[in-house]
């Protein structure tokens, strides 16, 4: 189960939403397992006239103990966790028609779960894994004046109830629901 606090965020400053991640509630021994903590934030790069020309998307563990990051792009992947830039923009002057963008994907042979979970950033507590991209790798094309307000989302990979279970009995712990940082708000000028 996921908490959601909302939250007041000035344009400097990076203010973390935290979410508990799911893991199953029980453990393969029958105890009660506290499902680990992770924040996910967003910093803006330099700013060009206002706005950030790149984000970068931190995973912070807030747990007691070790939690890995899976492999994250803006693309939807079967085994890697997919982050996406929202923007909500409000322009100064009527709009203008935008850009859109998208991925391509094909598919691969794979290495087992436990094999790739060997490679999946470890975090201990307190430790962060922070990925940047350009806004425009993220599909966030908008150039225009106004006001943009700019949160992260992270979701995570499609595994399958069997792959599920054998990362749980292996106790590796890893964001397997939605994440979502708190918003920063720019603006552009005219």
């Amino acid at each position: 189960m996921a908490a959601i606090w909302k939250l007041h965020v000035s344009k400097t400053l990076v203010v973390p939403m935290l979410l508990t991640l799911c893991s199953s509630s029980v453990s393969a021994q029958g105890r009660a397992k506290k499902p680990p903590d992770v924040e996910l934030r967003i910093a803006p790069g330099e700013l060009v006239q206002g706005v950030p020309g790149s984000i970068s998307f931190v995973f912070l563990n807030t747990s007691d103990h070790e939690v890995r990051i899976p492999p994250v792009s803006p693309c939807v992947g079967r085994y890697s966790g997919t982050i996406k830039l929202r923007l909500e923009f409000s322009p100064a002057t009527p709009p203008s028609p935008g850009k859109g963008g998208g991925c391509g994907a094909g598919l691969s042979h794979q290495p087992g779960i436990l094999e790739q979970a060997k490679s999946w950033s470890k975090l201990k507590p307190d430790e962060s894994f922070t990925v940047s991209y350009k806004r425009a790798e993220l599909f966030v094309f908008e150039e225009a004046p106004g006001s943009y307000e700019l949160w992260g989302e992270y979701f995570p990979p499609k595994l399958t109830a069997q792959e599920l279970a054998v990362l749980e009995h292996a106790d590796i712990s890893f964001p397997c629901q939605t994440l979502r940082s708190a918003h920063l708000q720019f603006n552009r000028p005219q």
